[in-house]
């Protein structure tokens, strides 16, 4: 399962978007985005 964040009602939904329907629980809004980790890593430039 993947995070995902729901754009309408902004709550985290773990749904597998390869067997489950891509839909929030919370308000059925269909516009789900991936979470994206916190501190992502960074590569300094040379």
């Amino acid at each position: 399962m993947a995070g995902y964040i729901c754009v309408k009602c902004e709550e985290e939904v773990d749904i597998n978007p390869v067997e489950e329907k891509v839909i929030c629980p919370n308000c059925s809004h269909r516009v789900l985005m991936k979470a994206r980790p916190d501190d992502p890593d960074r590569v300094e430039a040379v």
